[in-house]
């Protein structure tokens, strides 16, 4: 259990420590899909691949949000946390959507970490989200907000970033 704890810690300290991905080649297109489909038993998507940092920014998918992007954690072959965020550059306005930590990592800090990075990547920003928050996670959202312009308050989106397309 410590030896766990040590990993999620230093994934969290790594925050920083950045793999950036324009295209998510690990997941799988149409055409996996549909062979998938046709003959399920030869069919093989490895989802255990371990990044070469153990935080990865890519783009959202086709069955996500178009033109945002994830910023996700891995401990070792395990995605530990993901959150989703576009930024607006010419009204320099983020927003920020469903952080969500999978169980075994709630509440070690991945979510801090992941937002704190964001905001360094993104000097001047103002953060926001475009839903409320659950009240389970407003002493979260409270916390983590002090002193980050915009607060994590809720905020629709700019012209610049449509529902499903940004800039």
């Amino acid at each position: 259990m410590a030896d766990s704890e040590a990993a999620i810690r230093a994934v969290a300290r790594r925050a920083d420590h950045v793999y950036w991905v324009r295209e998510w080649p690990d997941k799988p297109i149409w055409r996996d899909r549909l062979r998938r489909w046709m003959d399920p038993a030869s069919y093989h998507f490895d989802r255990t691949a371990t990044p070469p940092e153990p935080w990865v920014d890519r783009p959202a998918g086709y069955y996500e949000r178009t033109g945002w992007r994830i910023r996700a954690a891995y401990v070792r072959s395990d995605l530990a946390f993901e959150v989703e965020y576009v930024v607006c550059n010419p009204c320099k306005i983020g927003w920020v959507e469903a952080p969500h930590s999978y169980e075994g990592y709630k509440r070690c800090g991945l979510a801090s970490a992941a937002l704190r990075s964001l905001r360094h990547v993104y000097p001047g920003v103002q953060w926001h989200t475009g839903g409320g928050h659950f009240r389970e996670a407003e002493p979260f959202w409270s916390s983590i907000s002090v002193g980050v312009p915009g607060g994590y308050t809720q905020r629709g989106r700019c012209r610049h970033v449509e529902p499903g397309r940004a800039r």
